[in-house]
């Protein structure tokens, strides 16, 4: 496994660089055995000016880098790593989590969505489908809990932003998690979150990485 530290400090002293200098630092997740680049990785890193970034974290796995947007459709983000590992985000809702050891293929979090965004509390069901080791899929749902745990300032390149912090209590037949959103103050946008991938990892951090403030 490689670490990423150095891709976060990157972001904190607010340094761009080159796209392809700071690419190179998520080369190697959790796949020892990867190419360098990807080809796909290799054509995003070219791109000027440098797609939006992402920061990202396994705190599980002591694992964080940056990873560059690579396409925006009807609202569907898709996420990319050096190596080819990538993420799709609905809404900022983590749909689905490939390449990184992770069977996570697909997401149903509308109901999720529609309560978070607005900063209401209730409760609601969500759906994954996961792949096995049998390249079968596997579809749990769970009941979950969505509680405001009131305003809470994060920092975005170094300056605060108000946001609203909620947390998602999710329960199923046989695993449980909670995932945290910081939804940004009068704009129904998630800023920040930390949301369950799976049992293999557990929790992904993510964070915006703004242009402009």
């Amino acid at each position: 496994m490689r670490l990423f530290r150095n891709a976060l400090v990157c972001l904190l002293l607010m340094s761009c660089g080159e796209a392809r200098d700071e690419f190179e630092l998520l080369r190697g997740a959790l796949q020892p055995d990867a190419p360098r680049f990807h080809p796909r990785a290799n054509a995003l890193a070219s791109v000027r000016p440098i797609p939006p970034r992402l920061e990202v974290g396994f705190p599980s796995r002591d694992l964080s880098g940056v990873m560059l947007l690579e396409t925006e459709r009807a609202g569907v983000q898709t996420w990319l790593t050096a190596d080819g590992a990538t993420i799709t985000l609905e809404q900022g809702f983590l749909t689905s989590a490939k390449g990184f050891g992770s069977g996570l293929a697909a997401s149903d979090v509308r109901q999720s969505a529609d309560l978070v965004l607005a900063g209401r509390e209730g409760t609601v069901e969500r759906f994954h489908s996961f792949l096995n080791g049998n390249d079968q899929i596997e579809l749990h749902a769970y009941k979950c809990a969505v509680t405001r745990l009131g305003p809470e300032s994060i920092f975005l390149r170094g300056l605060p932003v108000a946001a609203q912090k909620l947390q998602e209590r999710c329960h199923g037949v046989a695993e449980s998690f909670t995932n945290t959103y910081w939804v940004r103050q009068g704009v129904p946008e998630i800023v920040q979150s930390s949301q369950w991938t799976g049992s293999f990892l557990g929790n992904l951090f993510m964070k915006t990485v703004p242009d402009e403030i």
